[in-house]
């Protein structure tokens, strides 16, 4: 018996990644109109299609049906389940899961809320790799899923919240003090919630600035590196790594863009940081 690791596509792993790591991704899927995609296009391809688009395109959840197959399949082969869905706090994708879960009438399935999405989503997946290739069962990683999960630090700087709030992932009155400010918001997404948590004048000054919040607690999980994300353009996130290594001492890196279903929903101009705290 082994244990199948599931998660969604806002973990934004390549196929072939997902592969390698031996990963089951499902797919959330974004709509351009009467044009439906699953979050499977293309980095470059996306962006260049948002920034043609008339109207921002809309993003729907994973469906039970799509997590379903997974399930009974493993259930079939006598293997378990640990199913990591984005926050369920910005998706019904976390109760589809739960509700495949019920449908396929019992197995060995641990749902995981992981409270995180894109690369803080990514960074527990491959926590949960590491710890199936240590030989845990499902019921083990699943329970250090949970300890670990509230670890995980993801700030990011935007060009505006204006994405976020017309996605309903940002109360009003936020966007609208980020607005205000005329300035680089820096958000955060922590146990499920946004929230904004500073500012900076231009790319340098919000580089800095969050350089400055990781800097509070930069003690990260050595079991895993730490994440740079960006979208459509890496020159914020080769900055925003570089100053963090001259302020905070070497440390191991991995960049990943960010894919189309968080794109839409934060924007073309946006860099992200994310690792897990030590405990």
């Amino acid at each position: 018996m082994s244990v199948q690791i599931i998660t969604d596509s806002t973990a934004d792993f390549r196929p072939e990644d997902a592969a390698h790591k031996n990963i089951r991704v499902v797919p959330l899927k974004v709509q351009f109109g009467a044009e439906e995609f699953p979050d499977v296009l293309d980095h470059a391809a996306f962006f260049q299609k948002l920034a043609q688009a008339k109207e921002l395109p809309t993003t729907s959840q994973a469906s039970p049906d799509d997590f379903l197959p997974w399930f009974r399949r493993a259930k079939e082969a006598g293997d378990s389940v640990v199913c990591l869905p984005m926050a369920s706090s910005l998706s019904g994708t976390c109760q589809s899961a739960l509700i495949a879960k019920e449908l396929c009438g019992g197995g060995d399935v641990h749902v995981v809320d992981s409270t995180q999405t894109t690369l803080g989503l990514r960074l527990l997946v491959d926590l949960a790799c590491r710890l199936r290739d240590q030989g845990l069962d499902a019921a083990a990683i699943a329970s250090e899923l949970e300890r670990a999960k509230g670890r995980v630090r993801l700030l990011a700087i935007v060009d505006t919240l204006k994405y976020l709030h017309k996605g309903g992932r940002l109360p009003a009155a936020v966007s609208i003090a980020g607005e205000l400010l005329k300035v680089k918001p820096l958000i955060t997404l922590r146990n499920g919630e946004l929230g904004l948590v500073g500012k900076g004048v231009g790319a340098r000054g919000s580089l800095a600035a969050l350089v400055k919040l990781m800097g509070e607690r930069f003690s990260y999980d050595p079991r895993l590196p730490v994440y740079y994300g960006y979208t459509a353009d890496d020159t914020l996130c080769q900055g925003l790594m570089e100053q963090a290594r001259t302020a905070l001492g070497p440390h191991p890196c991995e960049v990943y863009p960010v894919g189309a279903v968080i794109g839409t929903h934060v924007g073309p101009g946006a860099a992200v940081v994310v690792y897990l705290e030590r405990e």
